[in-house]
């Protein structure tokens, strides 16, 4: 049985067999197929030891294609159950998977199988559902596809480049954006690629006395970025999201339901610093939190993320700034750091500085932003049409220009001021049952710069319902997640209410 990365090969050897009268060299398979020079030898050495080649000593075009002989079916780990964003439901001792024996033992090194989902991988020819054989090992020349462990915790499938200052996880999708290793972020080989077979072919076994090797303890699987990884088994039926609906569960839950790239923009204020008491809510998933919304972000997708610091003993945390770095860590750019300006309402824990009156508003796009509908309402000084003119250029001539007019009203700054507190937070009594509205006008207006009709928002922390209720009001679709009962109440009765 060949996968079909080798029956390309065995075809390929074939065809210039046929046509040269001579095989092609291991250097002319790896340079055919893009692939490295150690690679293509050992896909060749499957060929000979399937019985499909056979090689001469010391010639280097000593290939002679053969009958193959049948091969024994041997049993390799199939690792972990690993879905998006979500932690490792070890299957290891339960489940295996039946390849050639040829596949699964190689000279210091052990196999082991993974189930791929999503399509990043695709160019390369790994396909959603297919099975990808793992040869444990903790280095990697350029090119080679392997599994990287990422912050101990991460891990994902893409190929392999060493490039000066930084590593290069390249996916084989034109839309997926590759992932940038700096310096100082642990990173990790846990193994090569060394084959993929089709998902329609592989076999999957249940075995009741077998025990999982040592070998494979230390192959931590938790979490699935940029938009595809490796997972075992694939989701069930039941796990979908539902449009226009306010989920009672921490938004990490909600985020496993999506697909990937699902959510056109996100519009949110994370309970940070525990500055109160959200119906006894913490906050202490970020990372994991940033992770899923850049996998379920669609490509060209914004995240508003509304936050600000508390001051403790005269030091303020710094939290909106470990925010921002980390989304840009995680793979988002960050587009514009915009500032929410409101009434002066205490010192936020200090009372030796000036008052304080903003939060800060990050605007982070996976990718450019595929919408973007700039507000008009800041008033010009006065306007006008357009004219024509003349500029002197360096040399003394005279260059005739157009020169555009302008209108009555431009874009808006990237500050924002509005009015909050009772009659101008909400314009519905509801919203005060909670303890620290978001502003309507806050949401629609980035609601409005960054979506387009029929588009999907998302409020991981839902609140009171005003992202919700601002996306029906400007015909989005909405998605929201609410640990606390109450608050979903709340939101529900605003939305009903419309």
């Amino acid at each position: 049985m060949l996968t079909a990365r080798q029956k390309q090969l065995n075809d390929f050897i074939r065809k210039v067999i046929n046509k040269k009268g001579v095989a092609p060299s291991e250097r002319e398979v790896a340079r055919h197929f893009r692939i490295s020079a150690s690679t293509a030898h050992e896909h060749l050495e499957t060929l000979r030891e399937k019985g499909y080649v056979q090689k001469e000593r010391g010639r280097a075009r000593g290939l002679k294609v053969t009958e193959p002989n049948a091969e024994k079916l041997v049993l390799v780990p199939l690792l972990g159950r690993i879905a998006a964003g979500r932690p490792i439901e070890a299957i290891g001792d339960k489940k295996m998977i039946a390849v050639p024996q040829s596949f699964s033992w190689f000279p210091g090194g052990k196999c082991y199988a993974l189930q791929v989902a999503g399509d990043s991988m695709i160019d390369a020819d790994i396909k959603d559902n297919d099975t990808v054989l793992i040869k444990e090992q903790k280095t990697a020349e350029n090119g080679e596809t392997i599994v990287a462990l990422l912050d101990n915790n991460e891990v994902t499938l893409k190929k392999f480049y060493k490039e000066r200052g930084h590593i290069r996880l390249e996916p084989a999708n034109k839309n997926y954006e590759p992932i940038i290793v700096r310096r100082g972020r642990d990173f990790e080989i846990q193994g090569v690629v060394i084959d993929t077979m089709r998902g329609e072919k592989e076999v999957v076994m249940q075995l009741q006395e077998h025990k999982k090797a040592e070998t494979y303890k230390e192959l931590p699987l938790d979490t699935i970025i940029c938009g595809d990884a490796v997972r075992i088994m694939s989701k069930t039926p039941e796990d979908s999201v539902d449009l226009n609906h306010v989920y009672n569960e921490n938004c990490l839950d909600t985020m496993a339901k999506m697909p990937d790239n699902f959510i056109d923009m996100t519009v949110t204020s994370p309970p940070y610093d525990d500055m109160r008491n959200y119906s006894g809510s913490t906050f202490c998933e970020f990372e994991s939190i940033v992770k899923e919304l850049y996998r379920v972000t669609k490509k060209g997708g914004v995240v508003v993320w509304v936050v600000g610091d508390q001051t403790i003993m005269g030091n303020e945390t710094g939290t909106s700034f470990r925010h921002a770095l980390y989304f840009k860590q995680v793979g988002f750019n960050l587009f514009d750091t915009m500032i929410y300006l409101k009434p002066p309402r205490g010192a936020v824990g200090n009372n030796n500085t000036y008052w304080q009156t903003f939060e800060y508003m990050f605007v982070f796009s996976k990718g450019k932003p595929k919408t973007i509908n700039l507000i008009k309402d800041r008033e010009n000084k006065d306007e006008r049409k357009g004219d024509t003119g003349t500029k002197r250029m360096y040399d003394g001539t005279l260059l005739k220009l157009n020169r555009a007019g302008y209108s009555k009203y431009g874009r808006r700054t990237n500050v924002w001021k509005y009015l909050i507190g009772k009659g101008h937070s909400a314009s519905d009594k509801i919203a005060y049952e909670h303890p620290a509205i978001f502003p309507e006008k806050l949401a629609q207006d980035h609601i409005l710069s960054w979506s387009k009709n029929g588009d999907i928002v998302f409020d991981p922390f839902m609140g009171s319902g005003t992202t919700a209720k601002m996306a029906i009001l400007n015909k989005r679709k909405y998605i929201g997640s609410e640990l606390s009962r109450e608050y979903c109440e709340i939101a529900k009765k605003r939305i009903e209410c419309l």
